[in-house]
């Protein structure tokens, strides 16, 4: 694993900035506040840049007009992403538990973290949202550079009673800075408000707001007529029903801008979007409060292969975008990246100061995302494990390594030439499989690092 350093040119944050070598982190004039939005289990289709039936206008505007994300990766699940997201690490370096959904701690105390690394340079730092990275108090966000925190420390919670699983022992999860609280209303208002709040506070310095969305994971329930009315033309009332959370969530971010600019904070503002997996296209229900209704065909993640958990790129894939206005001009990025690149990207762009210590997975982004570079200098691999190594895939330029279960068989594909993943390549090129192996191996050792 190699780390990155870079540095930022002050003014416009629009200096090269390199993600190859070893230089040290320029401190800029003055450092943007930063947003990060995350989606639960919105597919590649499930937006409407992608999906021409669905109603998500704040959403494509954004994208629209920044940088969309046409390869971004995450890992196939909720609390994989979260701990890639915020480590800059694959989760699997943390162990098993950390590979797939899990209300154990995730990580252990003083791991660096993108609120702590933050914090240490004057940002304000909150969270509001599902955290399920440790579902007790004592593993909550406030223990990991966050100033404050507020929503669910366990996973996906019933949308107006906001409790986790019914027969779990972390059925109460909703809190405020770790002590449980009552709070009135669907879970993506309150979030959103929460969120509003906190960008409206007087401060002196920046911050950094961290949002991950409940919506669109189950249960789904929607009772507001206005979010089913812009999708009345779906067929499907399961899709149907889906689409009216997902234009609830898109309305619950134009909150979030419209804050940002009723403040006059918006131009200062780098917006960070994207969901945490693959969608779900069939749910059997999960114990949860009532209502909790089975939904078939609800999301989708055509055309892409697979769905949530599968190391297929319909698992992994997702919608991702970055706005910045005057900062970051319109534009496609269609080079590979992972969710890993985000800690080391934010390190180049507010200048934090890369300690040896540090053993990020990731690179940084700001020269694709500015248009210095249209792809990687240097070829890289990315890599996903999913509970335990059961689902494994790896990624090398164009080809890309996978085993779907422990008793799949592995499959190659070119995802230049096939990425929908239709064609396995496996017997007719040993020679690729060998050396994609080979990286593999290598990866897998690094885990134990």
């Amino acid at each position: 694993m190699q780390i990155f350093r870079s540095f930022l040119l002050s003014s416009a944050l629009a200096g090269v900035a390199s993600a190859q070598g070893p230089t040290a982190n320029a401190v800029p004039a003055s450092r943007p506040n930063i947003v990060v939005l995350v989606a639960d289990d919105m597919g590649w289709n499930d937006i409407g840049y992608h999906c021409d039936q669905l109603h998500t206008p704040c959403l494509d505007r954004l994208a629209a007009a920044g940088v969309e994300l046409d390869c971004h990766y995450v890992q196939p699940q909720c609390t994989p992403t979260r701990v890639a997201l915020l480590t800059g690490r694959y989760p699997s370096r943390f162990g098993k538990h950390c590979t797939q959904a899990s209300n154990e701690r995730a990580v252990a105390r003083g791991t660096a973290t993108m609120a702590s690394m933050l914090k240490s340079l004057g940002y304000e730092t909150a969270l509001t949202g599902k955290w399920h990275l440790g579902s007790k108090p004592e593993w909550g966000p406030n223990h990991y550079g966050f100033d404050s925190s507020h929503g669910s420390l366990a996973g996906a919670v019933g949308m107006y009673d906001h409790r986790y699983r019914l027969e779990s022992p972390f059925v109460t999860t909703w809190h405020r800075d770790h002590e449980w609280i009552e709070e009135e209303g669907h879970v993506t208002d309150l979030c959103a408000s929460e969120a509003v709040r906190f960008i409206e506070k007087k401060r002196d310095g920046p911050f950094f707001l961290y949002v991950p969305f409940h919506a669109v994971h189950t249960p789904l329930v929607e009772r507001d007529g206005r979010w089913f009315a812009p999708n009345a033309h779906i067929e499907s009332k399961d899709r149907r029903l889906f689409a009216a959370a997902l234009t609830h969530l898109d309305a619950a971010v134009g909150r979030i801008v419209a804050s940002l600019e009723r403040t006059k904070q918006r131009d200062n503002t780098l917006i960070v979007f994207m969901s945490d997996n693959g969608g779900l296209p069939n749910y059997r229900g999960g114990n949860y409060p009532p209502p909790d209704s089975q939904l078939k065909n609800y999301s989708s993640n055509k055309p892409l292969r697979g769905r949530k958990t599968h190391v297929f790129e319909g698992g992994m894939r997702v919608p991702a975008f970055v706005s910045w206005p005057g900062k970051l001009a319109a534009r496609r990025v269609t080079a590979p990246m992972h969710v890993v690149d985000w800690m080391p990207t934010l390190a180049a762009l507010t200048g934090y100061a890369l300690g040896k210590e540090a053993k990020w997975d990731g690179r940084d982004l700001w020269p694709l995302l500015n248009g210095t570079r249209d792809s990687w200098q240097k070829p890289r691999e990315l890599y996903w494990v999913w509970g335990g190594r059961n689902r494994i895939a790896l990624r090398a330029g164009r080809w890309k390594l996978l085993r779907n279960g422990r008793k799949k068989p592995w499959l190659l594909f070119d995802l230049v030439a096939d990425p929908n993943e239709s064609s396995d390549l496996a017997a007719t090129n040993p020679k690729k499989l060998e050396e994609l192996h080979a990286l593999l191996r290598a990866q897998r050792a690094r885990d134990a690092d």
